[in-house]
């Protein structure tokens, strides 16, 4: 890529990036306690948790500043990407560099370890705070290990705001020290965050928590469906939502899985492969564990999982409705399960 196609490059992926981050952030909360100025002192802000739980809102708002004097903000989301894995290394160090300080800095570069070292002395070097927020990285494991690299060798003042493209992505992020994560757990909305983005208070509020179980996805269609009195797994948005951005973004086996895991009273290996006669539940659920968190581990053996109510009513439905034959079957072989084990 010559300087000149590399520069049209940069400014088309930059335009589209930052128009996807004004977009992203219409009409959404910009959650303090998530945001850059709770952790003032931290280097890295990690978001892990399911989808549909705001990661990508909270890194485009971490992109928002207003104080241009003091801080530079680099904003990549690789959704904006023609192709997510053919963007190296190079092509990464040279878009940071674009976001931080335009073409200048290329005069130099002669080659694709040049760009790399530029973008390490441009990082190291500079005198304010840079911000880099990254929505979707991980995939790509040469960009994940160069991500990494300067985490561990720029100074204070250059802080990362990282949504994985999945779970597990990025794992040793998680055991460096300056390494804030939140998960779902952090990120599901209260009471007063509703209140704030529906304009209902009291008792409408804690009934939105009470039907949503705070998933920021399911309280968004709560507040924009004709029919918030119905049960949330039945509303026609929640069906749309689960079935055009959870199941069709899994593989055949896994979605198999996750419909057949949400007949089970207790999810767990064990009692999968008992109802079902399979041996490839531990497979299944080591994926959508470092993928998706769709399961939660309950207890503390770690080896039952449970899944978030609305997304099991509605799976429940689904698999009554394709397979209506096997229904009877199936509980049956959950319910001698139990029995076997003595849990009535």
């Amino acid at each position: 890529m010559t300087r000149h196609s590399l520069e049209d490059w940069c400014r088309r992926m930059s335009e589209r990036m930052w128009a996807r981050q004004c977009f992203i952030t219409q009409g959404c909360l910009d959650r303090y306690c998530l945001s850059a100025s709770a952790t003032p002192e931290s280097k890295v802000v990690l978001y892990r948790a399911p989808p549909g739980y705001g990661k990508s809102v909270q890194v485009a708002f971490a992109a928002n500043t207003r104080e241009l004097e003091l801080e530079s903000v680099v904003y990549i989301n690789t959704r904006s990407f023609p192709d997510s894995y053919g963007v190296n290394d190079s092509l990464f160090a040279a878009l940071v560099l674009y976001q931080i300080e335009g073409v200048e800095s290329w005069r130099t570069i002669k080659s694709d370890i040049d760009t790399i070292e530029a973008l390490r002395n441009a990082l190291c070097n500079a005198k304010k705070t840079i911000r880099i927020c990254l929505d979707g990285i991980g995939e790509a494991k040469h960009t994940a290990d160069l991500i990494e690299d300067l985490i561990c060798e720029t100074p204070s003042n250059v802080k990362f705001f990282i949504a994985p493209s999945r779970v597990g992505a990025l794992a040793r992020l998680s055991m460096m020290t300056g390494v804030v994560t939140y998960g779902a757990d952090e990120l599901v909305f209260t009471e007063e965050e509703v209140s704030e983005l529906s304009g209902m208070g009291g008792p409408e509020a804690s009934n939105i928590i009470k039907a949503t179980g705070g998933w920021p996805a399911l309280v968004r269609l709560m507040c924009q469906t004709p029919n918030p009195n119905l049960p949330a797994a039945t509303w026609p948005e929640t069906r749309s939502y689960f079935r055009d951005n959870l199941l069709t973004a899994l593989p055949d086996s896994t979605r198999t899985f996750l419909c057949n895991a949400a007949m089970l009273e207790v999810i767990s290996a064990e009692c999968y492969g008992y109802v079902y006669k399979t041996e490839e539940a531990d497979r299944e659920i080591t994926f959508l564990n470092e993928h998706y968190a769709l399961l939660a581990p309950t207890g503390t053996s770690g080896d039952r999982m449970d899944m978030h109510p609305v997304l099991r009513e509605y799976l429940r439905s689904l698999f009554n409705t394709t397979q209506r034959e096997r229904r009877s079957y199936v509980l049956k072989r959950v319910a001698f399960w139990h029995w076997r084990r003595g849990e009535y």
